[in-house]
């Protein structure tokens, strides 16, 4: 071998040309401020006790460069993937937006779509829109045929209504509870959340009940929801309509009890599908990351 040979070893691949950015620095980037809720400013300020100077709009510019070129490609490819599944979580939280042209402090809002919690590799994508509209999640699952579980927002249930062949809306009893336990905590001491704690629980003995059943197979859950939870069911809104004229329409609990009985096709999905949930948190703590950012 020719000793006086010089050897280069191949250059390593570069997210673009000319640039410091390499892929561990970036995804390091991301992953802090988008997974640990560390901000470009607070990122920029250790860097910078470390001696390595990067401005957050530096940073801020490498994210965005990064998306276009790279990950919306994944983007659209899980998005095609989630939509294949039979049942979808949905759930949004608004944020505000600085200098996009609109009035300080218009609200935007960010969406977050997951695929049923039983896959073996769950898919979370984030949507930002600028408006809670229908038209925001109606575009997003254009494609999309089968279950969505969500909240009470009335938008989905006019979904379902325009498009009662393709989509079918699961209700969260997590809302409907959450409502009576807030009305306990308040009036703790005082007769006037006896209703509320009832109501309390029978809910909880719906998700006893239901969690029994947590290692059958979707269709054994179905069979044993009919004979077992289906009756407790009946009996929460056979409840909640026979005592809901003893409590002034516009207080606490007749608001929360209006409210159960409003959703009730919703909140009864469950018992005909092992496959849905009782609840929408699945998507509730994928939303609480972002919250937690903001």
């Amino acid at each position: 071998k020719n000793t006086d040979e010089i050897i280069r070893a191949d250059k390593p691949a570069e997210l673009w040309s000319g640039s410091v950015a390499t892929p561990s620095l970036v995804s390091s980037i991301i992953t802090a401020k988008f997974s640990n809720s560390v901000p470009l400013y607070r990122q920029e300020q250790t860097l910078k006790a470390n001696d390595v100077f990067i401005s957050r709009k530096v940073m801020a510019d490498w994210v965005i460069r990064v998306y276009e070129r790279y990950l919306k490609y994944m983007y659209e490819g899980m998005r095609r993937r989630l939509l294949n599944h039979s049942l979808i979580h949905a759930d949004e939280t608004p944020f505000q937006v600085t200098k996009d042209g609109r009035p300080a402090g218009s609200k935007s809002y960010m969406w977050v779509y997951l695929s049923d919690t039983s896959d073996a590799h769950p898919i979370v994508i984030y949507d930002y829109c600028p408006t809670r509209g229908t038209e925001n999640f109606a575009r997003f699952l254009a494609d999309y045929s089968g279950y969505i579980v969500c909240d009470g927002y009335e938008s989905y249930h006019k979904l379902e209504r325009d498009n009662p062949e393709r989509f079918t809306v699961a209700g969260c009893w997590a809302h409907v509870k959450r409502k009576f336990t807030e009305i306990c905590k308040a009036n703790a001491g005082s007769k006037k959340y006896l209703l509320a704690a009832k109501a309390e629980k029978k809910i909880q003995k719906i998700y006893q009940e239901d969690n029994k059943l947590i290692y059958l197979n979707p269709e054994e859950r179905t069979v044993e929801r009919q004979k077992k939870v289906k009756p407790l069911v009946d009996e929460f809104f056979a409840w909640i309509e026979k005592n809901i004229k003893s409590v002034a329409a516009e207080s606490a609990t007749g608001a929360a009890m209006s409210y159960a009985l409003n959703q009730e096709k919703y909140l009864r999905v469950f018992l005909s599908d092992g496959h849905v949930p009782l609840d929408n948190n699945a998507a509730e703590r994928k939303i609480r990351n972002f919250c937690i950012g903001k």
